[in-house]
Formats: structure tokens, C-alpha cells, sequence
């Protein structure tokens, strides 16, 4: 017996949909084992997202070392060496103060947690990336103000 068209289509929209989430490399690996998102799924997307910006490459890199192909893995593999601060797009590091820079990647870190029950809510990332803003624009006033003064920065 086949299945009727309607039922065919949905199998079609359903495979579709997964291979389309099965090429974005943000999503949690827990999700290809449960083939469900949840809010801690989406925080572990920002993780990536977040560290896009920073390092200022793809979350996926086939021509890379096999240890950065995928940017979550190299970045948790940076944190556990203590060298995250070198993975950081070379621009980007001249313009972010030190104490800005070292939180922002606490954050992220703290998004790509395997365990998605020790992930912060999207709610408490926000309010880190708020706290992590006011940090750099402190800095740029003390500088700023270092700078009017005549004080070599």
C-alpha cells in the first residue's frame, strides 16, 4: 500500500527540514541524538554566534587543522588550555579592553557547555552581554579621559 501524497509531502518537508538543520553548525550535537531544539539548544547556537564575531571566521572550516574545523570544539579546546585569547580576530583584540574581552569569552564559553542543563538562560546570556558592554564603554572613558589629560595610553 503507499502512502498518500499528503503524507508522501510531509515526509518530504520533514527530511528537508532536517538536512537543512543538519548543515548548521551551531546547533548543539545533543540535538542529532534527540532531534529536538530547546532554549538551551538556542543558547548554544548564540555560543557559536557569538565567537563568529570574535574570531571572526565560520563555525565550520573543512580546510582548517582537524582540532578548528569546527569553531565550538576549538574553542573549548582553547578555554581547557588556557590560549582562548589568541583565537580572537587580531583587529577585534586591539579594540577590546582586557576585562571586556576576558567576560565576553566566559559567556560564550559558558553557552557551549555540553551539558545543556549548566548553560545560562537566554535571559541571563543578555544581561552578562549588557554587564560585558558596560565594561568596554567604562574603559573607553578612562581612556579617553587618560587621553585628555596627556597620559599615554
Amino acid at each position: 500500500m503507499r502512502a498518500s501524497p499528503g503524507r508522501e509531502r510531509h515526509a518530504s518537508i520533514a527530511r528537508d527540514r532536517h538536512r537543512n538543520l543538519a548543515g548548521c553548525y551551531n546547533l548543539h550535537p545533543e540535538y542529532y541524538k534527540r532531534h529536538r531544539l530547546t532554549e538551551k539548544s538556542d543558547v548554544y547556537s548564540l555560543g557559536v554566534v557569538l565567537f563568529e564575531i570574535l574570531c571572526g571566521r565560520p563555525p565550520l572550516v573543512h580546510t582548517a587543522e582537524t582540532q578548528q574545523i569546527l569553531l565550538s570544539h576549538w574553542v573549548r579546546h582553547c578555554d581547557r588550555m588556557g590560549t582562548i585569547g589568541e583565537i580572537v580576530e587580531p583587529t577585534l583584540k586591539k579594540k577590546i579592553a582586557a576585562e571586556c574581552l576576558k567576560k565576553f569569552c566566559e559567556i560564550g564559553v559558558s553557552c557551549l557547555l555540553e551539558d545543556g542543563s549548566l548553560r545560562p538562560s537566554m535571559k541571563d546570556v543578555a544581561g552578562m552581554l549588557e554587564f560585558t558592554l558596560q565594561l568596554q564603554e567604562s574603559a573607553e572613558q578612562r581612556e579617553n579621559v587618560a587621553i585628555l589629560n596627556g597620559e599615554v595610553v
